[in-house]
């Protein structure tokens, strides 16, 4: 029951991230705060996901690799955002790519291994 919380939780955290990004995008005002909230937004949810990472189990870990594989709605969308902006993706990719490699290491959970 708790995983099933905390992945609820992590869901959340995404759609939120994602509905205030696109409210970042849609708001008027200068480029330059849509980017400072861009990346506030962008930080926001790979900080979720590394914290849920760090703090899962081996198998917990390994249950949510499974079930992201199927790719829910929220993860969707917020991939769909940073599909359309590099710069967004390099920064989410700098925070999570470390504890993620991490833990699949440390969990034995690399590809072909």
């Amino acid at each position: 029951m708790y995983r099933c919380l905390r992945t609820v939780a992590l869901r959340r955290a995404v759609i939120a991230g994602a509905l205030l990004l696109t409210t970042a995008l849609a708001a008027p005002g200068s480029a330059q705060m849509r980017g400072g909230m861009k990346d506030k937004i962008i930080d926001s949810v790979a900080n979720t996901m590394v914290s849920t990472i760090q703090s899962d189990s081996c198998a917990e870990f390994a249950a949510t690799l499974k079930g992201r594989k199927s790719g829910g709605s929220s993860t969707s969308k917020a991939g769909g955002m940073m599909k359309n902006d590099p710069a967004a993706r390099a920064r989410f990719v700098n925070k999570v790519a470390g504890p993620l490699v991490n833990k699949m290491i440390d969990c034995d959970l690399l590809p072909g291994h």
